[in-house]
């Protein structure tokens, strides 16, 4: 077939633009003078890597921001906008057009170990930070790729879990915080996960892809897949995703030719992604080259830093300091900063400052205490940092999680801390009692010593900059104002999906329904250590609360008006947290409290702020299953004003109106009106009867049959399994590979699927055939690598 004019593309040129040009570009149409692009991950600075380079730490040197955790903290929806304009002058002066980031997945458990790279367990603080970063960066001419699309909670088994949740929690939770960014940031992309949704992989998902993406959002921009993240790239095009990435097989082009031409790939479908990847390239083109000044971007990292980290207690004024005479610095975090996160968001900086180097002209003592690749107590720095905590009048103690306990590719064990931090603690307070405790960790962890402090901060992984932060904020130069965007739970038994996170075998039952974090915390009635929104200040606030009217009805607003005020000669900044909460739970299972709105302000010593929220039905909607979209019951609901999710300070009553009538599930499924403090581990019916199916079962992963999505180790038993191992780990490691990082690669490597070996560039032959040596069928493997599969007789 002819074309009718000479900007209409070619189907060889359609299927060269829906799939990969290697590792990190995209092909363009040399005829219409539109190259390819060249996109690098984010979130902690501008990670960009050479094509083929085999080692994925060997980063160009960029700026390290605060991780995601960290920045959420600041609540700063303007300090996001900033650093992504930041990073994106950064991308464009290294010829990057598209960043790979923000990741707004739920933070559902505090054991996922790439937790650091999310914002918060709140899809409203989720979506609103992660649009903020996505504007700011595309007001530059770079385009931002959210991700990961959707349910992507966890990294044990994230190449193969199933994450069976149900559909309220789905669009209520895990959707919203996408819905967010797309709705009011339009990315130029939109990354899927690698797990499947109740099912079905994220890259074929129609539902998620089509259905919501495109029918009900009404997103323009490119769909695309994580790194080997499609099962099947004819049926994920057909389903709705736009690009496959990477794409190292040289006859993909070809191969999708041929299924257009047969008839097994859609040719609208695959018109339509062309389009899309063809007006993100447009839109790419245009991008210049950027003006970075590296120091002017460390100055930015400083600032985030200091509007993040959080002050969680502070007992007896013992912050601010006056000076750091008397004290003295123990703890090996304090010598060596864990300032970013491992795995692939990992980047080499050449601006880092540890706290040593922050007070170096301070002359204050210091003891290393532990070894930070070790977990067992070193006697001899433990007797050299009690020696000098009794020699001084304070200690300011660095602990915190070292890298190979906190990482991209595995989940963590236990929120426990380290056993020789934890005695370092015991044997230093037997001394001295006067301790500041200051944590880097990418995650909530338990502090059984936690009474015994006199304060607790905590930094969420700071960035290069993050030790001058800790510094100023020390000394009361700057007053801290960071917001805890997670609970942290008192023992790791109390987080609602223990017992069942993150799943055997593959299969990850959502069984708490919307009920994550602190929506299941005060619901239940459950202590926590810190709560959601938690955060102490050098200075004082009064609030105020006004609206508008105390009725809505159907297309009716009201405006909440909240009033703060710094009581103190001090100025800081201040977070202002809204809430609603239902006066009586009506037919709808409703959380306690939910969070409707936020905004930080800056107020000058006795300074006044006023800031206006508008409120309207939709800030009480649900997802109604029945209806398949989101609907508001009526009832009255307290508008508060607080300090914390648990910490009210002010509140007013609104009642909330329309002729809507929903049925209760209370009889079927009564634990989601009247939460049980033990968590939800036992309650199969219940989540079955809400899910509205049977909970899948999976059969052992480890036995034979294997198919496409059966990974490394599961075939780690079979011939061909422990020759593919033998090969990898001969080649992974050199002798300047850290632990960490052989920790994350080793995870990955292990977690990688039987398709996902074509982002190494095996063809299909050779991948058919290692399945089906993998399942003993040495015949037909030798076959399918010399013939591939025999072709089907067309009808």
């Amino acid at each position: 077939m002819k074309r009718k004019n000479k900007e209409e593309l070619t189907l060889r040129e359609k299927c060269h633009l829906v799939h990969g040009n290697g590792f990190w570009h995209t092909h363009g149409v040399r005829r219409l003078n539109l190259p390819g692009i060249e996109m690098h991950d984010g979130p902690f600075g501008v990670r960009q890597i050479a094509e083929n380079t085999p080692n994925p730490y060997d980063a160009a040197p960029s700026t390290c921001y605060p991780s995601p955790a960290a920045l959420a903290c600041s609540w700063d929806e303007d300090l996001e906008r900033e650093i992504g304009e930041s990073m994106a002058l950064e991308a464009a002066s290294k010829n990057t057009s598209l960043l790979l980031t923000p990741g707004v997945n739920i933070k559902r458990n505090p054991l996922c170990g790439r937790n650091f790279e999310y914002f918060s367990e709140d899809p409203l603080l989720s979506g609103k930070m992660g649009a903020a970063f996505v504007e700011g960066v595309q007001n530059c001419g770079v385009g931002s790729c959210v991700k990961h699309y959707a349910c992507n909670s966890q990294e044990s088994y994230r190449n193969i879990s199933n994450s069976v949740v149900d559909d309220r929690a789905l669009n209520e939770l895990y959707l919203k915080p996408f819905e967010i960014v797309v709705k009011e940031a339009n990315p130029w992309a939109i990354m899927t996960s690698y797990n499947l949704i109740n099912g079905v992989h994220a890259s074929d998902n129609e539902y998620l892809l089509k259905t919501i993406l495109r029918d009900t959002w009404h997103y323009k921009g490119v769909a695309m897949s994580d790194w080997g993240g499609t099962f099947d790239p004819i049926d994920s095009h057909n389903h709705g995703l736009d690009l496959e990435m990477p794409c190292m097989v040289k006859s993909r082009t070809r191969t999708l030719v041929h299924a257009a031409r047969t008839g097994r790939l859609d040719l609208k479908a695959l018109t339509d992604s062309a389009e899309r990847m063809r007006a993100m390239l447009e839109k790419a083109k245009k991008c210049g080259t950027g003006s970075y000044d590296p120091e002017e971007a460390h100055q930015l990292a400083k600032k985030a830093a200091e509007k993040s980290i959080v002050l969680l207690r502070n007992e007896d004024g013992m912050l601010p300091l006056s000076s750091f005479s008397g004290c003295c610095v123990i703890g090996a975090f304090a010598e060596k900063p864990r300032y970013q996160g491992n795995g692939s968001s990992f980047v080499r900086t050449n601006g880092v400052v540890s706290f040593l180097e922050a007070i170096a002209d301070k002359k204050v003592p210091y003891a290393k205490g532990y070894d930070l690749d070790k977990t067992e107590p070193n006697d001899a720095l433990v007797l050299q940092a009690v020696d000098l905590a009794s020699k001084s009048k304070k200690v300011l103690l660095f602990l915190g999680l070292p890298d190979i306990l906190e990482s991209e590719g595995y989940d963590r064990a236990t929120i426990n801390l380290p056993d020789n931090q934890l005695s370092l603690f015991d044997a230093i307070y037997s001394m001295n009692q006067n301790i500041v405790v200051v944590l880097s960790c990418g995650a909530p962890v338990a502090l059984p010593f936690v009474s015994e402090t006199k304060a607790v901060l905590v930094d969420y992984l700071a960035g290069e900059a993050g030790a001058e932060a800790m510094r100023d904020i020390l000394l009361g130069k700057v007053s801290p104002s960071g917001k805890l965007a997670e609970t942290w739970p008192l023992h790791l038994a109390d987080v609602p999906s223990f017992g069942f996170y993150p799943g055997f075998e593959g299969l990850a039952l959502y069984k708490e329904s919307i009920f994550v974090g602190y929506r299941y915390y005060l619901t239940a009635g459950k202590d926590v250590l810190f709560p959601f929104g938690h955060g102490l200040s050098y200075a004082r606030f009064a609030y105020s609360l006004n609206l508008s009217t105390d009725k809505i009805e159907k297309r009716d607003s009201c405006i909440a008006e909240v009033k703060v005020t710094n009581r103190t000669k001090r100025a800081s900044e201040v977070v202002v947290e809204l809430y609603a909460e239902p006066e009586k739970q009506g037919a709808v299972f409703k959380a306690k409290r939910t969070l409707i709105g936020f905004k930080k302000v800056s107020l000058g010593p006795a300074a006044s702020a006023t800031v206006e929220f508008p409120l309207k039905q939709e800030t009480f909607a649900h997802y109604d299953s029945d209806l398949h979209r989101f609907a508001t019951e009526s009832g009255s609901y307290k508008i508060q004003v607080g300090e914390s999710s648990e910490s009210i300070k002010v509140e007013k009553t609104l009642e909330v109106e329309n002729d809507r009538t929903f049925v209760s599930r209370r009889g079927p499924c009564p634990i989601y009106y009247s939460l049980p403090k033990e968590g939800f581990a036992q309650f199969d019916v219940e989540f079955e009867t809400l899910l509205g199916k049977v909970i899948p079962m999976d059969a052992n992963r480890h036995e034979r049959p294997f198919n496409m999505d059966s990974t490394m180790e599961e075939i780690s038993w079979t011939a061909i399994g422990k020759l593919i191992h033998k090969i990898f780990y001969k080649n992974a490691f050199t002798e300047d590979t850290g632990e960490s990082q052989k920790a994350f690669v080793s995870a990955c490597f292990e977690d990688n699927t039987i398709r996902g070996l074509a982002s190494g560039g095996l063809g299909p032959k050779t991948i058919q055939g290692m399945l089906d040596f993998a399942n003993g069928n040495y015949i037909g493997g030798l076959w399918h690598m010399i013939f591939g599969k025999p072709k089907k007789k067309r009808k």
